[in-house]
């Protein structure tokens, strides 16, 4: 069985493709913002800003 595409048909194949991995990409890049702005949040509530600043010696 033999099947013959026109060039047609062809051109509209590659479009989806194309359509398909755009899409593919924008989703992962969708999800790694997603994941950046879940560790940012979780470095923030990590921070604490108070800590540190003073240090108390007893000689």
């Amino acid at each position: 069985m033999d099947i013959r595409l026109s060039s047609y048909q062809t051109q509209n194949l590659m479009s989806l493709r194309q359509a398909l991995n755009i899409s593919v990409l924008q989703k992962s890049m969708k999800q790694d913002a997603a994941s950046v702005e879940s560790v940012i949040k979780a470095m923030e509530s990590s921070v604490a800003p108070h800590k540190g600043q003073n240090i108390d010696l007893k000689i």
